[in-house]
């Protein structure tokens, strides 16, 4: 790494980093070298966590920002990320998945239940929200699954907070299920539910796919009751 990253600079933390200097030859083999190891320039959020590079706050008040270095050093990747062809793509990059893990999931469900208790993308009322699932535990009650994907624990906080305030009128369980990630574990979830200020409701769980799946049984028939 050395030898092939001559400008590379560690991130000093706390009070050291405010006399801390970054060049444009330092950020450059940071830059290169988060591209080494992950196979794609970073993003924003990124370049934040990696101990390689200053803060995006920093690269914006010393450079103009991630969009202008990218230009001034001639980057092989897409200069903004939030426009055009790479914002177009990633939204069917996005859409693709949903459709994958939809079908791989009903694929799972209707290995365990009757596909007459299987509903999906039912219109839940009260609330008038549509889930991606509804399993029904008798002829009129029955379990939200509410499935989505998350790059990181801080992305599932994210989505918690807009995706249960859909669902605060409806009178069944909900289970958000992350999906398609298993490098967000169920520990790190609950403790996130944990640390949250303001406390989701009783009948809403929050689950990684692999905890929903394994201990399926208990969560299907045995799930808090909505009120």
């Amino acid at each position: 790494m050395n030898s092939k990253y001559q400008n590379l600079q560690k991130k000093k933390e706390g009070f050291r980093a405010q006399g801390q200097n970054w060049t444009l030859e330092n950020i450059k083999d940071g830059l290169e070298y988060f591209n080494d190891l992950n196979g794609h320039y970073p993003t924003s959020k990124e370049v934040d966590q990696f101990e390689f590079l200053p803060s995006a706050r920093s690269i914006q008040r010393s450079h103009g920002g991630l969009v202008q270095i990218r230009q001034q050093l001639g980057l092989s990747c897409p200069h903004d990320n939030t426009k055009g062809d790479v914002r177009r793509v990633k939204a069917q990059e996005a859409d693709k998945r949903a459709k994958n893990y939809e079908k791989e999931f009903f694929d799972f469900l209707s290995k365990h239940l009757a596909e007459t208790k299987i509903h999906e993308h039912k219109v839940i009322r009260p609330g008038n929200v549509s889930c991606d699932f509804f399993i029904y535990t008798s002829d009129t009650d029955g379990i939200i699954l509410d499935l989505f994907y998350a790059a990181d624990i801080i992305n599932v906080s994210k989505i918690v907070n807009i995706k249960y305030k859909r669902y605060l009128d409806v009178v069944h369980p909900v289970l958000f299920i992350i999906v398609d990630n298993d490098k967000i574990s169920q520990n790190s979830i609950d403790t996130m539910i944990k640390n949250r200020k303001n406390s989701l409701p009783v009948f809403i769980k929050v689950l990684t796919e692999d905890n929903f799946k394994t201990n399926f049984n208990d969560f299907i028939l045995v799930s808090p009751t909505a009120t």
